[in-house]
């Protein structure tokens, strides 16, 4: 995934976090799986990435989290109200669909991409999430098929 893609849709949080809020997201990635690196970025987006490292040259897959980790108003869009929870299982899936080579290639069929990514945090992840925060993984990738095939109609016409 490119640094610049974002990985949740528009109607999250969008308040600056406070310590508390920043700490607790951490802690939330942490225990959902504590082998991948997460860190926080002010001013920025909630993303898995592909980093190099400056000294070895590697690349390294790392989630940078900022303020829309927490859901937001929008009560009409799966994604905006997500739990931090839901969220940080989201990004991890990206980490291990980029690790496994089975994210689809950068900038093709991105909806189709991210409903694949939301249904594969919801198996992964699904005995350290709710059945509530599970459930909103499904209708998470289903609101990103259902907008696909708007694309799709719209491309037609």
């Amino acid at each position: 995934m490119k640094p610049g893609h974002k990985s949740l849709l528009d109607g999250r949080n969008v308040v600056p976090l406070e310590q508390r809020d920043i700490n607790r997201a951490a802690q939330t990635f942490i225990a959902l799986d504590d082998g991948v690196n997460a860190r926080y970025e002010p001013d920025s987006w909630t993303r898995f990435q592909i980093t190099i490292d400056e000294q070895t040259g590697e690349e390294y897959g790392e989630i940078v989290f900022s303020a829309d980790l927490y859901p937001g108003q929008n009560i009409a869009n799966p994604n905006a109200i997500l739990s931090p929870k839901a969220a940080a299982a989201h990004e991890l899936a990206h980490y291990y669909r980029w690790e496994s080579k089975t994210e689809l290639p950068h900038g093709q069929l991105v909806h189709i991409d991210e409903a694949m990514t939301s249904l594969e945090a919801a198996l992964r992840y699904a005995a350290k999430l709710s059945s509530v925060d599970t459930s909103g993984l499904i209708s998470d990738a289903l609101e990103r098929l259902r907008r696909f095939v708007i694309e799709i109609k719209l491309e037609k016409n």
